[in-house]
């Protein structure tokens, strides 16, 4: 492969990702997803991850790994036949996807402030890691629930620790206010101009689609507003839930490998106490 190809952007990725997502989680992206789901497109969101664990957890937390070495992310693992790409954890590498995507749109979703979304992330997504990454199923549940523990630690990996400097670091509001301004400085430094839209879920339909060319829906489909924060309650409860039974299961796991044990042994030793009589 010469120099040139090396350098050359996988084709389907600049033929198809259309849209890049800059915002952070909580800024609105649930309901963008909808939205440009309406509008045609086919868009990738952290709801993916958690409707394909197996898959998509270990796509990503090799993409995590890739982008830490310093090494090309395979593109196709993680976004193959998607159109956009919105939320964590592609926002988390946005300006790599630009790059090999020089010429798709950015939307860099907002809050009307720091605090609104801070504290919107304090009880939902920060809040729901520690059950998630509490997650520690049996062997024999391994394939049932394994996945779903991947995706927090994926989470981990290419998230909060390389954005935040860890989960807990995020209690530190002004250390993340210090962060969170930096990066919408570096998506308005990087981003072309007139390639950008900086985009607050109340803006509805308009700005949207006259950024991306499109016009609403026919119907007159009002716009999407997703408010996740009882979601992510019944969540963090489910999680909850989940991780005591699975501590239970592991204990009846331990208990019946105990159990098992003990009956070989016995047959073991009946069976020399036999050869033994003969």
């Amino acid at each position: 492969m010469s120099r040139k190809e090396e350098n050359e952007a996988p084709a389907w990725l600049v033929d198809d990702v259309q849209v890049v997502g800059a915002g952070w989680a909580r800024t609105g992206t649930a309901s963008l997803k909808i939205a440009l789901d309406q509008l045609g497109y086919k868009t990738h969101h952290m709801s993916e991850v958690f409707a394909h664990p197996q898959r998509q957890a270990a796509a990503w937390a090799q993409a995590a790994a890739d982008q830490a070495a310093g090494r090309p992310i395979d593109w196709t693992a993680v976004l193959g036949g998607y159109t956009a790409c919105i939320d964590w954890p592609s926002a988390a590498v946005w300006k790599e996807l630009l790059t090999v995507n020089p010429k798709a749109k950015v939307i860099l979703t907002v809050r009307s402030s720091f605090d609104m979304w801070y504290d919107s992330c304090l009880k939902t997504i920060w809040a729901v890691m520690e059950p998630g990454l509490a997650i520690r199923p049996p062997a024999l549940l391994q394939p049932v629930f394994g996945g779903l523990g991947k995706v927090f630690e994926m989470q981990v990996e290419l998230v909060w620790e390389p954005i935040f400097g860890g989960v807990q670091r995020f209690k530190d509001k002004e250390h993340v206010r210090k962060v969170y301004d930096a990066h919408i400085a570096e998506v308005k430094r990087l981003v072309p101009k007139g390639q950008l839209l900086i985009w607050n879920p109340m803006d509805g339909w308009g700005p949207l689609c006259a950024f991306l060319g499109k016009q609403p829906p026919a119907d007159g489909t009002p716009f999407p507003w997703v408010n996740e924060a009882s979601e992510f309650r019944k969540k963090i409860k489910g999680l909850e839930t989940l991780k005591r039974e699975l501590e239970v299961a592991t204990w009846v796991q331990w208990g019946l490998a105990v159990a098992g044990a003990g009956v070989a042994v016995a047959t073991l030793v009946r069976a020399a106490a036999g050869t033994g009589r003969k």
